[in-house]
């Protein structure tokens, strides 16, 4: 079965925001929620336990995007396209900003949209001195930004229970990545999940 590059989007919120040093800042953030996800994927808690070995280290991006008043937004999984006489060509805009941090995983029930979801959480280290306006962009504690992730999915079917849904069944974490949100949908500074 060939791999599938595969994006999960969900609101998320980052927690427990910590500065470790004057380079790094620690935070928690919400990974993916057990079940079945807007993206008409299902991921079991029993397959994503499976699949966690490839989580640590794994890379925390985004595309940081400095506006002309000098303040910045956070983009999304933005690629550039690129005409070549070759061809079309896709080139990344995101940029790893942290990682997530070994050994850190936790489960939690969280109340979203009527009903308890069970999510899988990590701490993951964000380099903030690097980048001092990433906390400004997208946290707020009052406030939920878009978070998702990137998988290289080697195995799936449909699922068993709603053939409108795939089941992910093996794969690899490839990143997690912050999104835009604005309470304005329209905005250009708004990624919707």
């Amino acid at each position: 079965m060939e791999i599938k590059q595969v994006s999960l989007n969900f609101d998320s919120k980052f927690e427990n925001v910590e500065k470790i040093n004057d380079e790094f800042t620690k935070v928690k953030i919400r990974v993916q929620g057990v079940g079945k996800n807007r993206n008409m994927s299902y991921m079991s808690k029993e397959n994503i336990e499976k699949n966690l070995s490839t989580l640590p280290y794994c890379p925390v991006v985004g595309h940081l995007i400095e506006k002309e008043d000098g303040t910045a937004y956070m983009g999304g999984h933005d690629e550039e396209l690129i005409l070549t006489e070759k061809g079309i060509k896709f080139k990344s805009l995101t940029v790893p900003f942290g990682v997530v941090c070994k050994d850190s995983f936790d489960w939690e029930d969280v109340q979203e949209y009527g009903e308890t979801v069970t999510y899988l959480t990590t701490e993951a280290f964000l380099w903030t001195k690097r980048y001092d306006s990433i906390l400004d962009s997208i946290y707020s504690k009052d406030v939920w930004f878009g978070q998702s992730m990137e998988l290289s999915v080697s195995q799936y079917r449909p699922y068993e229970d709603d053939s409108n849904y795939t089941e992910l069944l093996d794969w690899n974490y490839s990143a997690l990545c912050l999104l835009g949100k604005s309470d304005n949908k329209n905005s250009e500074e708004h990624t919707e999940p």
